[in-house]
Parts: C-alpha cells; sequence; structure tokens
C-alpha cells in the first residue's frame, strides 16, 4: 500500500509528463482496440460451426473452375465411405427468389436445408425454435423480420415462396458470413434450380488426406459417351477455408462473405506498427521523468535496497498509468463508434473477447513497458545515479534512439498512407473500358426457383411475362438498349480451355452475350464484325478480346478459329473468331484485363437486366421500371444498382485501407508530436543554465537555434534515411503481383518529410524559442 501510495504521489507531481504520457499511450491503444476487434470479428466469422476445423464442405474443379458443390457421382461409394461419416447436410443458396406477405414481394437470399445443418451451425435463437419440423416450415433473420413485420412477433406468420407454397415461420436467428435472409425446408421441394453444397462431419480419426487423394483423381462429369470430355476433381476443405479460400468462385456474391489475408496482414501491420509507436514513446517519456529521480533510486540502493523492490515500485508506475491510459482509450473507442461504424461497415458490440483483450493488455503492457527502466537502474552503479541527473551520455543516446524509432514508424505510416492514396485515386480514375455512366443493373423477371412446379402451362405464362416485360423496356423513350443475363459485366469469372490451332490449351473467359451487350457497354470491334446470328444456334459466333488474341498467339481473326469445349456430340467442335473487340476491366484492376472468349447469339435469358439509359433519365427510367414490374408482376420491388456505383463498391477494400492508414498515421504523427515535446520539454529545461551562459556571452538567437535544433535535425534526416528503401521495399513486396499499380514516386516522400518534419521542427520551434527569450539574469540566481 505503501508503495502505491509513493508512485501515485509521484505520478501526481510530474503532472506535465504524465499527461503526455496518458494522451500518446492512449492514442495508440484505442487504435489497437479498434483494429483488434476489427480483426478478431475477421477471424471468427464462422464461429457458429460447432468445430469450424473438422467440419468440411466439398471444393469442386472443373477445368479450372473451382467452387464449393455436392459430390457429383453420389453413387459411386469409392468416393467417401459412409462409415467415415458423423453427420452429413447440405444446403442450397438462392440468391435471387422472393417471398411474398400479401401482395408485397419482397427480394431475398433464401437457403434450403434441412435440420442436421442446424447441428453443425448453431445460430444464436432470437425468437421460437431452430428446427424445420415440416416441409412447409421456414425461419428468417431478424433483420429480415423487422423488415417485413415491423416490430410484431413474426413466429406463427404464415408467408409465401416463390413456388406458391405457404410456409410458417417457426423462428428467428441471427446469421453470420453466410447472408441469408429465409431458411427453407429440403423437403419442401427435391429440385431446385441450384446445386447443393455439401457438408460433412467425419468420425475422429478420418484421415482427410487420403480422401483428398482419392478426390484428385480426374473423373468424368458426364458419360464420355454422351461427347461431354469434361472431367472434374474434389477436395475437402473446412468451413474455416470457405471464408478466406480467394479461389473459390461463388455465383451468389452477395450471400458468400469472403475475406482477405493480405487485407487482414495489412491490419495487423498498422496496429503493430502504432502500438509499437505507443510504447516506445511510453517509455521514452517515463524514462524522462525517471532521470529526476536518479539519486533517489541511487540512494536507496546505497542502503539496501534490493531489485525486486525497485521492479515493483517502476511496475506499479506502469500499471497505473497503463490502466489510466487504457480507460481513456476505450473513451476515445466509444466516442469514435459512428465513424468506425461506417468504416468497416459494421456495428461492433460488446463481447468477452474486449475484456480479454483489455485484460491481456494491463497484464502484459505494464510488465512490457517496465523491463527496461528496471534494467537500466537496477545493473547501473549507485554513484552514476548519485552523479547529476540526466547529464550522462547514455541517457541522452537512448532517448535520441527511442525518438528516432518513433521517427522510422511514423515516417513508413506516412509514406505508406500517401502511397495508398495515390493508389486509390488510380484505380478510381481509371476508365474500366466499357460504359459506366446511365447504366442501371436490375433484377426484373421474378420466377420460382423450384423446378417441380414448372409445367408446360406455367412456362408459357412465364415467357409471355418476359416477353411483356422485354417489349416494354423496348417502348421506353428513356432507355438507349438493354441486354439480358444471368449475370452482369463485372460477375462471372467462369471459364474453359480452348484449342488453338497450333493444338495449344489456352484458358479463356467464357461469356455468353447478344449483340446488346457490346451496345450498352459501348464496346467497340476493333476488327471483324458480326454476322447474321438468326441461324447460328445456341453457341451462336464466337468473338474474343485483344486479350484472348494474344493469349492464343494469333495477330488476326481473319481464318483463326479455336475448339469450342461446349460443343458436344458429332457437331464440330471448330468455330471460327469472327470479330476481336477491345480489352476491358471486369473487376479489380490490379487483376488486369482477362482473356475472354464470347459466345454471341440472339437468344437473350436470365433474369438481369442491364439497362442503358438516356443520359441524365436514370430516375425517370426507374419510375418506369416500378410501374411496369406492378403491371407485369403485381408488385413495385425490385432490386436494382447502378453500375457507376458497382465500379467504386470494387475498391470498397482499397478505400477502407487507405482511411485506416491515413488515419493511423495523423495518431501516429500526434504520438511522436506528444514524445518530441515531453523529451525536448525535459532536454531544453536541462540546457537553461547553458543557454544563460551563452547569451552572456553575446549569442545571438540563430546561434541558440543552431545549438538546440541540431541533434533534432539529425534524429529527423537519419530516420528519413533508413524509411525510404524500407518502404520501398515494403510497397514492392505489397504490390508485386499487381497488373497495375501506382508509380512509387518522390513526391511520396516529399509531401510525408514536409508533415512529419514540419510538425515536429514547429513543436520544437515553440519551446527552442520559449528558452532563448529567457532572462539570463534569472536562470543564473534559480540555477
Amino acid at each position: 500500500m505503501k508503495t502505491l501510495k509513493y508512485a501515485w504521489r509521484f505520478l501526481i507531481r510530474s503532472k506535465s509528463y504524465t499527461i503526455i504520457n496518458l494522451l500518446g499511450l492512449a492514442f495508440s491503444l484505442a487504435c489497437c482496440i479498434i483494429l483488434f476487434r476489427y480483426i478478431h470479428r475477421e477471424l471468427t466469422v464462422d464461429s457458429h460451426c460447432i468445430d469450424r476445423e473438422q467440419v468440411y464442405g466439398v471444393k469442386a474443379d472443373m477445368g479450372g473452375n473451382k467452387y464449393l458443390s455436392m459430390l457429383i457421382n453420389r453413387g459411386d461409394s469409392s468416393l467417401i465411405d459412409q462409415r467415415y461419416i458423423n453427420k452429413q447436410s447440405n444446403f442450397i443458396p438462392l440468391e435471387k427468389d422472393h417471398i411474398m406477405v400479401g401482395a408485397n414481394r419482397f427480394p431475398s437470399r433464401i437457403i434450403v436445408t434441412d435440420s442436421i445443418f442446424f447441428q453443425l451451425f448453431r445460430y444464436p435463437v432470437v425468437q421460437g425454435n431452430i428446427t424445420l419440423p415440416s416441409p412447409h416450415s421456414a425461419l428468417i433473420t431478424e433483420a429480415f423480420a423487422h423488415k417485413l413485420f415491423g416490430k410484431e412477433n413474426p413466429v406463427g406468420k404464415i408467408i409465401r415462396c416463390s413456388n406458391g407454397k405457404d410456409i410458417t415461420i417457426e423462428g428467428v436467428l441471427n446469421k453470420t458470413f453466410l447472408q441469408f435472409d429465409v431458411v427453407l425446408s429440403k423437403a419442401l421441394s427435391d429440385n431446385w434450380e441450384r446445386m447443393a453444397i455439401d457438408l460433412f462431419s467425419f468420425m475422429p480419426g478420418t484421415d482427410i488426406n487420403k480422401l483428398n487423394k482419392t478426390g484428385s483423381i480426374p473423373r468424368y462429369i458426364n458419360s464420355p459417351e454422351s461427347g461431354d470430355t469434361r472431367t472434374y476433381t474434389y477436395s475437402l476443405i473446412p468451413v474455416k477455408q470457405f471464408y478466406w479460400d480467394s479461389s473459390i468462385s461463388n455465383e451468389e456474391t452477395l450471400m458468400f462473405s469472403a475475406g482477405s489475408y493480405s487485407h487482414l496482414w495489412i491490419m495487423i501491420g498498422v496496429c503493430l506498427l502504432v502500438l509499437l509507436a505507443g510504447i516506445i514513446n511510453f517509455i521514452n517519456i517515463y524514462l524522462v521523468v525517471m532521470l529526476r529521480r536518479g539519486k533517489e533510486y541511487g540512494l536507496k540502493k546505497v542502503f539496501g535496497a534490493r531489485g525486486k523492490e525497485l521492479f515493483l515500485n517502476i511496475w506499479i508506475e506502469n500499471t497505473l498509468l497503463v490502466s489510466a491510459a487504457m480507460l481513456i482509450a476505450w473513451v476515445f473507442v466509444e466516442v469514435s463508434t459512428v465513424p468506425v461504424r461506417n468504416l468497416f461497415n459494421h456495428q461492433f458490440s460488446y463481447t468477452t473477447f474486449d475484456w480479454q483483450l483489455s485484460l491481456g493488455i494491463l497484464v502484459v503492457l505494464p510488465l512490457v513497458t517496465s523491463l527496461y527502466p528496471f534494467i537500466k537502474y537496477n545493473y547501473t552503479p549507485p554513484i552514476v545515479s548519485i552523479r547529476s541527473i540526466g547529464s550522462e551520455s547514455r541517457s541522452i543516446h537512448s532517448r535520441i534512439l527511442f525518438l528516432g524509432i518513433q521517427y522510422v514508424l511514423t515516417f513508413l505510416l506516412v509514406v505508406i498512407s500517401l502511397y495508398f492514396n495515390n493508389q486509390l485515386n488510380m484505380l478510381l480514375s481509371t476508365e474500366p473500358g466499357f460504359r459506366t455512366k446511365d447504366i442501371i443493373i436490375a433484377q426484373l423477371t421474378y420466377e420460382s426457383k423450384d423446378f417441380n412446379t414448372y409445367t408446360e402451362e406455367s412456362m408459357k405464362q412465364q415467357q409471355k411475362r418476359v416477353n411483356a416485360l422485354n417489349k416494354e423496356l423496348s417502348s421506353c423513350p428513356y432507355i438507349e438498349d438493354f441486354e439480358t443475363s444471368y449475370i452482369d459485366i463485372l460477375k462471372g469469372d467462369y471459364g474453359s480451355d480452348y484449342i488453338n490451332e497450333q493444338g495449344k490449351k489456352i484458358y479463356l473467359n467464357m461469356r455468353l452475350a447478344t449483340p446488346h451487350f457490346f451496345r450498352v457497354y459501348d464496346i467497340k470491334f476493333i476488327e471483324g464484325k458480326l454476322p447474321d446470328l438468326s441461324d447460328k444456334g445456341f453457341f451462336g459466333v464466337l468473338v474474343v478480346n485483344k486479350a484472348a488474341m494474344k493469349a492464343l498467339n494469333y495477330t488476326t481473326c481473319q481464318g483463326a478459329s479455336i475448339e469450342n469445349p461446349l460443343k458436344r456430340g458429332n457437331e464440330s467442335k471448330t468455330q471460327p473468331i469472327v470479330a476481336v473487340v477491345d480489352d476491358y476491366y471486369n473487376g479489380h484492376l490490379t487483376l488486369g484485363k482477362k482473356p475472354t472468349v464470347y459466345m454471341v447469339s440472339n437468344q437473350m435469358s436470365g433474369d438481369v437486366y442491364q439497362i442503358a439509359c438516356v443520359p441524365g433519365k436514370k430516375k425517370e427510367v426507374l419510375e418506369f421500371l416500378r410501374k411496369t414490374e406492378l403491371k407485369i408482376y403485381g408488385s413495385e420491388d425490385f432490386e436494382y444498382s447502378i453500375l457507376e456505383e458497382d465500379v467504386k463498391a470494387i475498391y470498397a477494400q482499397d478505400r477502407q485501407t487507405s482511411i485506416i492508414y491515413s488515419v493511423f498515421a495523423c495518431i501516429a504523427i500526434i504520438i511522436v508530436g506528444l514524445g518530441l515535446f515531453g523529451i525536448s520539454l525535459f532536454d531544453i529545461r536541462q540546457r537553461y543554465r547553458e543557454i544563460a551562459i551563452r547569451k552572456v556571452n553575446g549569442a545571438q538567437l540563430r546561434n541558440l537555434y543552431v545549438v538546440l535544433f541540431r541533434k533534432y535535425i539529425w534524429v529527423i534526416g537519419i530516420s528519413i534515411l533508413i524509411t525510404i528503401p524500407l518502404s520501398y521495399y515494403l510497397i514492392y513486396i505489397y504490390t508485386q503481383d499487381f497488373v497495375v499499380k501506382a508509380p512509387i514516386s518522390i513526391f511520396i516522400y516529399s509531401i510525408a518529410i514536409l508533415i512529419v518534419s514540419g510538425i515536429s521542427l514547429g513543436t520544437l520551434f515553440w519551446q527552442v524559442n520559449k528558452a532563448a527569450r529567457i532572462n539570463p539574469a534569472k536562470i543564473m540566481k534559480s540555477e
């Protein structure tokens, strides 16, 4: 208790340094808490799985296209021995479905599964029960329930599926990385539009590597006698990899969240840099405070004080400071809730992890920050400590070294921040190569996803509605052109191996299109043209882009042809290339322009309408679409997006990274500024007598500025020299696989130097100017 009171008294007595230390550490801890919460969320998005390392899904690989799937040849007992399986389930994701409540249609994302699914994934229950006791049972998420019924209790209410069947809501749950609104029972139908995704929980001791070795043997998808010679392989991957495996192509991009390890490592790196800057600043300022007690510790050691007592004293002081800084940091976190939510697109709630994180910091950080001061003073001879405070060169050197490390970290954050801002500006300002202005992507046809409901009559009615919709769109004066498909221009990474005239296999992206596609997006033909397509059938004619021509090693499309692997039976697989179109970026610019083959025909199909509007008439077109939907489908509700916004959304993660680096670089500047203020405050006060003598001997202000600035300018200069190659190397490593990237220019380093040096020298100037204008007589009397 006595030691605690002594520590508290000392901290209160050194108010200036204590406040500087608290603020610097609090800023650092607040940043780290925010980032640690985000990192923890990323690593636990699938935490509702009972054992995300032991529940496996099937990743199929068909001609280089990898996706989550079911075992295609389930009848083949050689694939997985049933004795190894503990539990087995599957689910069908339906991203573009809808449900009806009364006369109102609500676009919804649905999964179709069985009750075993909820033995593998235990979602928190909000209301009711997580069971599917009958084929007409359903579950909905809390957010979707609020959208449908407001504050009413949804349990027991009846809604209607797109297949016309009424279902009863049994329970309300929260969702995780699988973004769905409604859960339907698999018993409702056995013939949905989409193939299921298998899930397995295996018995203990099951050799997954052995099962994957079996899966790596290529198998035919269909009988080769049908002319389909395509093969596939599969592997079993744990649920924890669903979120992180970037090789998986998901058709349901809105249902499957995806993470990026590179982005996560960036967040970890920023977190460590800011934390390290804060810790070093804390230790450095604390050492300044300790210097004022050098005589005290020296005398204590002379009178028999042991290292244990010294360490306890230092540790208690550090624990008090860290505890106070932690409290202030959480206040900062709470105040920044809204901007943090907007930045990470997630509302962080308080969880057990927050308590664990806080406790871990309170236990570990005081030990870390106490270690160096303890070693320094415990092993310093008492006679050295009893001498004049702060006069030994080792104290000065250690402070300057720590300050230099802070500057390196700060310069590093600022340089990388500026580079990422340049990269983001370049990404947003680079044209993707196709028209983006006044383009609406809309889902306008809402039909049943249950194939069991399809009859000859229902399909006639469905086609009648589609024809009526297309006729209405064609008659709208505000619509220049439109294209229907199952995916828009930004989606679709499906491809296959095509064979060129030299017999070499070339992987090309594939896209079904009509002539409207090229007109909607203003994609230019640079060689050849489209022929009459009236008699060309489903596969139509082949058009390729310039990147595909280069990959095929062709210089002209005249007389050029490739083998189309999708053609089957006795029909010739060789098709001529009739035209070449310009390249465009259909995804992130850093991935480059993909070699693409277009199978162009007159057959328009799909529920995704890509609509080119007359410039400035998007609002009128949207109002027209609402009226048309009401007229044909009986509801005004439909999902749509603006292509310009979709293109910007591709770079949401880049924007987030840029903002995080910018904000945290500013905080690092504040931390290093506080550290410089505290150290210079001590150093300059230690030299008051020297300043007074120099002034008596005729020193001018400029002479004093040179003397007092020299040391810190050297620190800043050396830090810059260290940072330049280090930052260049880190940026090079991160961007080495980018096809398109911003240059690392001298402009970035110049701005970083001006920002950090300007703030630092401004801080120093205020203190040096104050010291240079003191009255020598007063100093000589007080010293």
